[in-house]
């Protein structure tokens, strides 16, 4: 009788053994990876969500798009071609990447386009995750991450295709690698912000191998090939400070210093300067220009100048400018001193690189997107120390309790109003910032929520969560409404709608917006011979300044470039009686070319350069006419 009965309850511990185990182990991973994939998860809707639905808008994510599709149609994979001419100012490394999914998927939509820098955010969020761990511990890198995917103008430039995107990507894997090689396996910090002991089979070390050299020269080619030598100067101006803070200077060049890795950053970073510069010598004139014109070293200068970078700092860091202003004082403050000197890492990349982008001529908010990263860490610290200090009841500190309280109901405030803004001055956008509202309102409590139930980098999961519908609603449902008016895939319709199937080229007078070789399939778009700059219209007015040549006054070269169209429309060697011009210049050209030319369609109420569509008649009777027979 005893075995009968001791044999069924051994056999019904074993079963619910046998079902707790899957629960268990279940349980076990959530707590330990849970957070990491609710991160994944959120990074791959802000930064994959409706990524084809917007049409191809910006001027370099047009470039980007035209150099791809050259290379892919006409195998210009060592210099691309764009507008008539050999596109040298920017490294091919994303135009490869681009054209490679291309010639991989056969697909040429705006989604494929995208999809390398999308993916170059989605990387660079996880090795700040991994950077935010080392620093300050789990929390501090969820943090970070979570932060870094919120942050607007980061999402805004990295679900665009161009060279901005992976550049912060190769930034941040280069520092990343200089971080181990010169920390080891030191495991960060715990919940007390403490050094903390090495994880279970992880032995600290206080240096890495040698291997993380290889790794961090390779970032530093593949960025030089991505952007040229910007990625030096970013990544030296994010360790100097660290190291010299740290009292590691003379280590850190030594455990630095690495011949095979030097040797792997030459051969990536020269694999196309050096075949460029064989075929073309004259492409480093264009290199130092392109340089030059933004640092201010060029004789001349940028059409467009940004005085002070540091302007534009609540733009480049919102939503989190107050906790991204605090962070910034960090390593000076009192309070700073439990996390020194790991602070002045990502302190020096976002404030050191800063600091020198302010004394360019020409400083665009874009070129500060690969510091992002480090203002993303430095956020993720003052986040995880605000919420920690605020739960400390016996500490006293007030200010940290009540700065997360304003912090709270001015987001829970600002969601509530805007709908009623956006009602009265944008009523076709009520609907999807309502529910935008709704979204972050709810946030606001959930995160209060979280909070009081002792999560750090939890907390900021629903307000980050409310972000990225936020995104989806801007780029799925707000943002489509404009393609019409910016895009120029209207226009390709309507050119494949009003020439004759014979014509297959189509001439274009100076410069146009690349978007439009994107959406023009089955036709090719010629410059009017004379009409395009060599390079680009910066090289052509330093070669007539060299050389003595050059026009300052901007009306008598309008003049030169009038007597260039009229000439050619009067050529009997013409290819095409179709030509392509800004509507701006046409209405300056207008008069001249009555007689020689009529408009077959014109562009109207558009925001962006809007073009006509000019149709050539006969020449021959007036071409030895003189100019002013013509003009009447």
């Amino acid at each position: 009788m005893e075995c009968e009965t001791v044999g069924p309850k051994l056999r019904g511990e074993a079963i619910l053994r046998e079902e707790t185990m899957p629960t268990l182990a279940i349980k076990g991973w959530a707590q330990r990876w849970g957070m990491e994939a609710v991160l994944a998860v959120l990074a791959g809707l802000v930064f994959l969500g409706c990524l084809g639905a917007v049409d191809i808008w910006g001027k370099r994510e047009q470039r980007a798009s035209a150099e791809a599709l050259d290379t892919v149609d006409h195998n210009h994979w060592r210099i691309a071609q764009i507008q008539g001419r050999p596109r040298l100012e920017k490294p091919p490394l994303p135009r490869w990447t681009i054209a490679s999914l291309i010639t991989l998927t056969g697909r040429r939509d705006e989604w494929i386009v995208r999809l390398p820098s999308a993916l170059a955010a989605i990387g660079t969020v996880a090795l700040v995750y991994g950077l935010g761990c080392r620093l300050g511990g789990r929390a501090v890198g969820l943090s970070a991450g979570l932060v870094l995917t919120s942050i607007g103008f980061f999402i805004s430039e990295l679900r665009q295709a161009g060279n901005d995107g992976p550049l912060a990507f190769f930034t941040t894997l280069a520092l990343y690698a200089a971080w181990r090689r010169l920390n080891g396996n030191s495991p960060g910090m715990d919940e007390s912000l403490e050094p903390a002991p090495a994880e279970a089979g992880a032995v600290a070390s206080p240096v890495g191998g040698r291997n993380w050299n290889l790794l961090l020269y390779a970032a530093l080619g593949l960025g030089f090939l991505t952007k040229g030598p910007i990625i030096l100067i970013l990544v030296a101006l994010a360790l100097a400070p660290y190291v010299v803070a740290s009292g590691r200077f003379r280590e850190a060049l030594r455990l630095l210093s690495d011949w095979r890795g030097v040797l792997v950053f030459l051969v990536l970073a020269l694999s196309w300067p050096v075949p460029v510069l064989l075929n073309d010598p004259l492409a480093a004139r264009v290199w130092y220009l392109e340089m030059g014109q933004k640092a201010g070293t060029a004789g001349v200068t940028h059409h467009r100048h940004h005085e002070i970078l540091a302007v534009e700092w609540p733009m480049m860091t919102a939503p989190w400018v107050v906790l991204a202003t605090t962070g910034l004082l960090l390593p000076f403050l009192p309070r700073g001193r439990q996390y020194r000197p790991q602070i002045w890492f990502p302190w020096s990349w976002a404030v050191s690189n800063l600091a020198m982008f302010c004394l360019w001529s020409v400083a665009k908010p874009n070129y500060y997107l690969p510091c992002l990263p480090g203002v993303a860490l430095l956020v993720g610290v003052e986040w995880v120390r605000l919420s920690r200090a605020a739960r400390d009841l016996e500490s006293k500190r007030v200010g940290a309790r009540r700065f997360l309280q304003v912090h709270w109901v001015g987001m829970f405030v600002a969601a509530a109003i805007a709908p009623v803004i956006v009602r009265q001055v944008a009523p076709p956008y009520f609907a999807p910032i309502a529910v935008f509202s709704i979204a972050g309102m709810v946030a606001v409590a959930l995160s209060a929520w979280a909070w009081r139930r002792g999560a750090d980098a939890g907390a900021l999961v629903p307000l980050v969560g409310a972000w990225a519908i936020g995104v989806l609603l801007i780029y799925g449902e707000i943002a489509p409404r404009h393609n019409a008016a910016r895009s120029h895939r209207a226009l390709a319709a309507s050119l494949e709608r009003i020439l004759p199937p014979s014509e297959r080229t189509i001439m274009f007078f100076e410069e146009l917006d690349e978007g439009l070789w994107f959406y023009l399939s089955g036709r090719s778009l010629v410059p009017v011979p004379g009409s395009q700059p060599r390079y680009n219209k910066g090289f052509d007015l330093d070669n007539d300044f060299r050389n003595g040549q050059l026009e300052l006054d901007p009306l008598k070269r309008q003049e030169a470039e009038k007597k260039l169209l009229v000439s050619w429309m009067t050529s009997p060697d013409r290819t095409s009686p179709y030509v392509l011009i800004r509507k701006k210049l046409y209405d300056a050209f207008a008069p001249a070319l009555a007689g020689l030319a009529t408009p077959a369609y014109t562009e109207q109420g558009l925001v962006r350069n809007e073009l006509v569509l000019l149709r050539a008649t006969q020449p021959a009777s007036l071409a030895t006419q003189p100019d002013e027979a013509r003009r009447r």
